[in-house]
């Protein structure tokens, strides 16, 4: 009777660590003077644009499948990255590249990475690879 307990008791706080993991938001943005990209995921919603006045707005609701495989790549980012990730390169500094800053809130926690646009560190790269997809799908 304690291992059937004991059982329940190991399922109900893996269900509530996983849970924890679901985030909030997802904030991508590649910033320099003549580019600018803007993605935002909130639940379900997506928001993509490429003008810093809005103009150009998309806004697109996702599948609950797209949602999920998100939230394992947001999961994924969160549960490797100790810290902030910082770009070792000095590229933005001469204008040689475009810095890019990816953000991901949850309710307890949240995680970022500054990079070289198209140069995403290893454990960012997926995460940001399916949201710049599905930023620019139909």
């Amino acid at each position: 009777m304690n291992y059937i307990l004991g059982f329940f008791m190991v399922l109900f706080a893996a269900k509530g660590c996983e849970e924890q993991f679901n985030y909030t938001s997802i904030d991508y943005e590649a910033a320099s003077r003549g580019v600018y990209h803007h993605v935002r995921v909130e639940g379900n919603t997506l928001i993509s644009e490429h003008s810093r006045d809005g103009s150009d707005r998309i806004t697109k609701e996702l599948t609950a499948s797209q949602v999920s495989e998100l939230n394992r790549l947001a999961q994924t980012f969160v549960a490797t990255t100790a810290d902030d990730i910082e770009n070792p390169s000095d590229a933005p500094d001469r204008d040689a590249a475009v810095p890019v800053k990816v953000l991901v809130v949850g309710g307890t926690y949240s995680r970022s990475a500054s990079f070289d646009r198209g140069n995403p560190p290893a454990r960012v790269a997926p995460l940001v690879g399916r949201l710049l997809l599905l930023a620019e799908a139909p």
